[in-house]
């Protein structure tokens, strides 16, 4: 058997396999004996035509067909096993020529392969957010709202209102004709909207004043547009919305004095009350962890990326296909839970499945490109999570199912539960050295050669 290998362009390879015609002849014969078990040839019992008779009665074609399934199967098994290649998936047949000897052309799928460069100068500057007085303020707010009195009312909305409304909207594209439908933004029925005099908290900028005065049954149609800041707002940034609202409920609110026994009685819970200072401090501390977290978070994607960029990355169109596949299933499964399907969504939207797919193909890539680049990242720096610190984590997680937990122990003795574990720490182990790299404080890469004490001392080190 003689084998040549191309590597391709689009991270494939191209087997080129010549073999001896004495072995199509063997697969034609064990082809035939396979399908005349198939089929009833008058005279012969099933399986026990002769070779030329199934020749007559099938077809040379339909012989050769099956031969060269047969023996495609077993050439490339041996392909692969005298390559040096790593495929990703099952390779596929581009071409068969029977003369002047067989040969067959296999398309070959390869593995991912990441070229990290030098991802150890990634530096980006860290200054977390400080949670300031108008936050907590804010947030105490929030808590004298859901202690508030409220009474249903008939006058006409107005700032400090609760409104609940159906609301239809749509985000304006002016280049978009008018006739033709736009993209739906907010659909919902009965939202609960607090009208809140906080510029931060309003639902959308302007949308209190383009309620004001309306009364129950009331519908209005209005466009607002989002200021162009991109920090603040996001995607939403620039857009322009036409809202269509309707008022099913207008109602009063009564906030509670913000004091120590309404401290207390928020806290009436605890082993010990809090008074209104102390409750200020537990709020200003949880702010600041939520904003540290989140600042944390943005941060690593943000290294993460820097990474990505500066990375030569390879994979094949099939990885892609996977990915895409798996999240269109998971926006089938999110449809789910609404009560939808995703066949009820493409009649609504008069979309192909295909064309959902081709929307999910970016988003894949850069999910594709941060996971391999996060996977050789752990690689490089030596990330380990040991056994110990998988047991810790499972206790950590059992203790939260209080007396029950001894009823979930033995579904994380099994290998599954314990390596889904096991990558999750290994994910975060592996952000957190991401986040260091990017700080300039990252300890240099363990050594494979040295000691396993090592290893798990540096490991536990990074932990705490």
């Amino acid at each position: 058997m003689n084998i040549q290998t191309e590597r391709l362009e689009n991270h494939t390879a191209r087997f080129t396999v010549e073999v001896e015609s004495s072995r199509l002849d063997n697969a034609k014969q064990v082809a035939a004996r396979r399908l005349s078990k198939q089929v009833n040839i008058p005279g012969f019992r099933k399986g026990k035509a002769p070779y030329r008779v199934l020749v007559n009665y099938l077809g040379e074609g339909a012989i050769l067909e099956d031969a060269i399934e047969v023996l495609g199967n077993e050439v490339y098994k041996e392909s692969l096993d005298q390559s040096e290649v790593e495929p990703y998936g099952p390779g596929a047949l581009e071409n068969f020529e029977i003369e002047p000897t067989p040969k067959f052309t296999f398309i070959v799928p390869l593995q991912p392969t990441v070229d990290l460069a030098n991802y150890r100068s990634v530096r980006l500057e860290y200054d977390p957010p400080k949670v300031e007085d108008e936050d907590v303020n804010r947030a105490l707010r929030m808590l004298q709202e859901q202690h508030a009195v409220i009474e249903e009312s008939q006058k006409p909305v107005a700032v400090g209102n609760r409104v609940t409304i159906d609301i239809h909207s749509f985000i304006v594209d002016a280049e978009q004709p008018e006739s033709e439908e736009h993209e739906e933004f907010i659909h919902q029925h009965d939202m609960m909207v607090m009208l809140s005099d906080d510029p931060k908290r309003e639902f959308a900028p302007g949308f209190n004043q383009a309620l004001e005065g309306a009364a129950v049954g009331d519908s209005r149609e209005f466009e607002l547009t989002y200021p162009d800041d991109e920090e603040e707002y996001g995607e939403m940034a620039g857009q322009r919305v036409k809202f269509e609202v309707m008022v099913k409920k207008i109602e009063t609110m009564t906030l509670p004095a913000l004091n120590d026994d309404f401290a207390a009685r928020v806290t009436e819970g605890e082993e010990q009350p809090l008074t209104l200072l102390e409750l200020r401090i537990r709020v200003r501390e949880n702010l600041q962890n939520a904003a540290e977290s989140r600042y944390k978070s943005e941060y690593a994607m943000k290294a993460l990326d820097s990474m990505v960029e500066q990375a030569i990355i390879g994979f094949p169109e099939a990885l892609v296909e996977d990915q895409t596949e798996r999240m269109v299933q998971q926006f089938d499964s999110n449809l789910r839970q609404q009560g939808l399907t995703l066949e009820d969504y493409l009649k609504i939207s008069g979309k192909t499945r295909q064309e959902i797919a081709a929307e999910y193909r970016e988003p894949a890539i850069r999910v594709i490109r941060r996971s391999l680049v996060l996977r050789s990242v752990s690689d490089a720096e030596q990330v380990n999570i040991s056994e110990e610190r998988i047991n810790t984590q499972i206790e950590t997680i059992l203790s939260q199912f209080g007396e029950r937990s001894d009823n979930f122990r033995p579904l994380f003795d099994q290998p599954a539960m314990r390596d889904s574990v096991r990558d999750d720490l290994l994910e975060q182990q592996v952000i957190e050295r991401i986040i260091a790299i990017a700080k300039g404080e990252a300890p240099e890469p363990v050594s494979a050669a040295e000691p396993e004490a090592s290893k798990e001392a540096t490991e536990e080190g990074e932990s705490s």
